[in-house]
């Protein structure tokens, strides 16, 4: 890029950048600072800062935020995106426009009433964004949108915009059914009981449960007899499952609001958000996988979920502190299942999937393997517990594990599944909670046949599958209890390309 050697950026974030600054480093330093001032409030004996520690670290903190947005600069040059940035050290990058794959927004609230955008750029490589800008006001959004894109493709200036056909589109009935299906209520419940017992809000001890004993509440339940009180027991149980849901159906709505998936130009486009509004470019050429996630709920609901992965998304969120690219890349949260098919077919337009799979079971013994640890690990963690309350019970709780083991493998094994076609291979696990994976031949990065001892001696062996999206969380596909010959076989067809018939 020898031309853009002199090139000097110009343009400026927008004038109000400084405030989001602040408030990301003050979201990311709140239990810190909030420990500093606990401390010095109870200390009676404070530090060298005394009381003004708190206030000196968010006024430093601010004066920064106000020099990035002074010295920030951003341009278009003949040949890329310039950006450069830094306080003392700078550093100034150059991204060809050929290379820039997505330019996506996220706007929260305040993004929203203020009018500007959190800006990400994303290049082939994948991963974490090539830049992040924060913030513009939506008119340089989309002249970067412009100026990037006629750049990169100049015979297409002249083409009027593609149309948006709407794949899918959920209205609040389904996300209803999206909030009472995931229960993300709970988490949101565990981190406050969590929060508020850090506090010493819920501080379980003896002297508690002597107050809780004793206190007129006590001694009234207690008079009403038994059965009364394993009614009211019911009651309030019942009470908090409904409450959790009505939590998680209320979450659902804020995050996924007027979720809407589009199909542009060959690709997918991705916006949802009541408060946080985030708008995204699934390039099909990025897609690695697709994943179909079907639960008990779901099933009762007759619904699905669907998300992907993107091509370097196993890199990202490390080491960033930008926790919006650890979020599942959804094709849909929730759908009908039977349009499923559809929609993976966008998502994979390279893939013939009308045709039903061969599917191919597991090994002969992997039953009996499944059943035998199942039973293992139940006998492990019941056993003592069971000896310590129950003594002679323990027998009884130990036997009824066998039946359960059994039936836990008979179902998993019934309900796996894999299956090598021309164009992609296919596995498909579990019984309680059910996932689908698709991964087209093409999109293999690397195979490893794994092989325990005790592998070995049932003539087993397991396969992972890994692609260029696959992470910790996804971890590609495991393919476990093959025979070692059959594990031999899909991976030396999977070497082949997605043109060769297996």
């Amino acid at each position: 890029m020898a031309s853009d050697g002199n090139f000097q950026p110009t343009l400026r974030l927008h004038s109000l950048s400084w405030v989001f600054g602040l408030s990301n480093a003050i979201k990311q330093m709140v239990l810190p600072l909030i420990a500093l001032l606990f401390f010095n409030v109870r200390d009676d004996t404070p530090g060298p800062f005394g009381p003004w520690i708190v206030p000196a670290i968010v006024a430093f903190v601010a004066i920064r935020a106000v020099w990035v947005q002074l010295t920030f600069r951003y341009g278009f040059s003949p040949t890329g995106l310039v950006v450069r940035e830094g306080m003392i050290f700078l550093n100034t990058r150059y991204i060809e426009y050929a290379r820039i794959e997505n330019i996506d927004t996220e706007r929260r609230l305040l993004h929203r009433l203020l009018g500007v955008a959190e800006v990400r750029v994303q290049t082939s490589t994948g991963g974490k964004p090539e830049a992040l800008i924060s913030v513009l006001d939506l008119a340089a959004v989309q002249d970067m949108r412009d100026r990037v894109f006629s750049e990169a493709r100049p015979a297409e200036q002249t083409v009027a915009a593609p149309a948006e056909d709407t794949l899918l589109h959920l209205g609040i009935g389904e996300l209803v059914r999206h909030g009472l299906i995931d229960n993300r209520g709970m988490i949101l419940v565990a981190a406050a009981f969590g929060v508020l017992h850090e506090a010493g809000v819920f501080v379980i001890n003896e002297e508690l449960f002597d107050r809780v004993l004793h206190s007129p509440s006590a001694a009234g339940l207690a008079a009403l007899g038994l059965v009364m009180q394993i009614g009211l027991g019911i009651l309030t149980i019942l009470g908090a499952i409904v409450a959790v849901r009505i939590l998680s159906v209320i979450l659902a709505i804020v995050t996924f609001y007027d979720f809407r998936l589009t199909h542009v130009a060959g690709d997918l486009r991705v916006r949802y958000g009541l408060f946080t509004r985030v708008a995204l470019t699934l390039r099909t050429r990025r897609i690695q996988a697709v994943h179909q996630n079907e639960s008990l709920l779901h099933r009762w609901f007759k619904r699905v979920s669907l998300n992907v992965d993107l091509a370097g998304d196993s890199g990202v969120g490390e080491g960033s502190g930008d926790s919006s690219r650890n979020k599942t890349r959804w094709l849909a949260p929730v759908c009908p299942a039977d349009a499923a098919p559809e929609l993976i077919a966008a998502a994979l337009p390279m893939l013939d999937l009308s045709a039903e799979p061969n599917w191919q079971p597991l090994a002969p013994g992997a039953r009996g393997r499944i059943f035998r640890k199942a039973l293992l690990w139940s006998v492990l963690i019941l056993t003592a517990p069971a000896i310590w309350y129950l003594h002679a019970g323990a027998i009884v709780i130990v036997l009824g594990c066998i039946p359960l083991a059994w039936m836990h493998a008979h179902l998993y094994v019934k309900n796996t599944r894999w299956a090598l076609a021309r164009d992609a291979v296919l596995f498909r696990c579990g019984w309680l909670n059910r996932r689908l994976s698709i991964v087209p031949r093409n999109r293999v990065q690397t195979l490893s046949i794994e092989a325990t001892p005790f592998d070995r001696r049932s003539r087993m062996a397991s396969i992972y599958v890994d692609t260029a999206g696959a992470s910790a969380m996804t971890a590609g596909i495991r393919i476990r209890y093959l025979g070692a010959d059959v594990a031999q076989r899909l991976a030396a067809a999977l070497y082949r390309t997605a043109g060769v018939t297996a």
